[in-house]
């Protein structure tokens, strides 16, 4: 059983990766930290665990600490990453990565240095929808890609203490749409250019002022080495929203929405489905059962990266969400933001975006 240290007990602990480790027998909750000792002692209680800390360095120090989960907002990933490989523990850290790519590579090379594992916590690449997705992709049932599209129009309430602070949270592509842009390397491999635009609506509430901001509108073109496009649409302003995402190849088309997979080849007679069941089985069952039947696969999928996580530590499996990979969605996000600033098309190294590759 692998010795797991809590860095970050708020809600995205809380809500994805807490139902996990209190079904799982492959790890086990030891201490937490948070600057919310409150929180953390909470967290502790729901673990099992009887040690809590208001600074993580403290925790950092416990010998029977194997790993640490970073559950924290992006700002501190990068210290708080470094602090923990110099301790010599492997580290799971939750999307995005961070906020740059140059606090990406500072990750990367202390994990490398240390021998730890670094593996970034996403959730899609373990969603069976997507799975399929991608074996029909990979099966070549849909043909060559031509474009790639997620649209992501709606409206979040200007109330968040960090989230629309850039410093913070690293901005809207970097904190939230990571997810899609990580989910396209995945699916349809490296990308070598970019050209985007963002602007900011000011809301109000928690912004800043706009120079200070996240964006909250984005539109992304993304150009695929293996060909094709990719368009993502996203914005957090707007009041009337629309979402859906697919793919369109040279042999057929696909959909997703929420969990069901539609998709249509030319040779069909009408659109084939896939919606994964939700089993009925002792899994996640310390959720509201109304809450398990509904997002079930939302725990399922971040628990699977967890399990990811500690068998890559025990040398069962290759690291497929390494800290290159995490690293890769955020030189796409880099990449955005700095064509949307020059209005030119921005080139990226395909090299060192692939997003596939195993190791730190």
């Amino acid at each position: 059983m692998i010795r797991v240290g809590v860095i970050g007990s708020g809600g995205i602990f809380n809500e994805l990766h807490l139902p996990y480790y209190q079904m799982t027998e492959k790890a086990k909750v030891v201490a937490v930290a948070d600057v919310n000792e409150i929180s953390a002692r909470e967290a502790c209680q729901k673990c099992g665990a009887d040690r809590w800390f208001s600074d993580y360095k403290e925790l950092l120090k416990l010998e029977d600490v194997d790993a640490v989960d970073v559950c924290t907002h992006p700002a501190p990933h990068k210290e708080i990453a470094v602090a923990a490989a110099r301790a010599g523990k492997h580290i799971l850290v939750e999307k995005p990565m961070c906020r740059t790519v140059k606090e990406a590579d500072q990750m990367g090379a202390a994990a490398e240095r240390a021998k730890v594992v670094l593996q970034v916590a996403y959730m899609i690449r373990f969603h069976p929808t997507y799975m399929k997705l991608k074996q029909l992709l990979d099966g070549k049932k849909l043909g060559d890609l031509k474009m790639a599209y997620s649209c992501q129009v709606g409206w979040f309430p200007p109330t968040h203490p960090w989230l629309f602070v850039r410093k913070q949270s690293g901005g809207m592509l970097v904190e939230q749409a990571i997810h899609t842009l990580d989910e396209w390397l995945w699916l349809y491999g490296p990308v070598e250019e970019v050209y985007a635009k963002v602007s900011h609506v000011p809301l109000g509430g928690t912004y800043p002022k706009p120079g200070k901001a996240v964006e909250n509108n984005a539109t992304l073109i993304a150009r695929f080495r293996n060909g094709g496009n990719g368009i993502l649409v996203k914005s957090w302003a707007a009041e009337v929203g629309h979402e859906g995402e697919g793919v369109v190849g040279s042999k057929g088309s696909a959909s997703v929405d929420e969990s069901c997979l539609k998709w249509k080849t030319r040779g069909m007679d009408g659109p084939a489905s896939f919606i994964p069941e939700v089993p009925d089985d002792g899994t996640y069952r310390t959720v509201d059962p109304k809450a398990r039947k509904e997002y079930y696969w939302s725990y399922a999928s971040k628990g699977a990266s967890i399990e990811h996580w500690l068998k890559c530590i025990e040398g069962k499996e290759e690291p497929t969400t390494s800290g290159k990979v995490g690293r890769a969605g955020i030189e796409v996000a880099e990449a955005a933001y700095l064509s949307s600033k020059t209005g030119k098309v921005v080139k990226i190294k395909v090299s060192g975006n692939s997003g596939r590759g195993a190791g730190n």
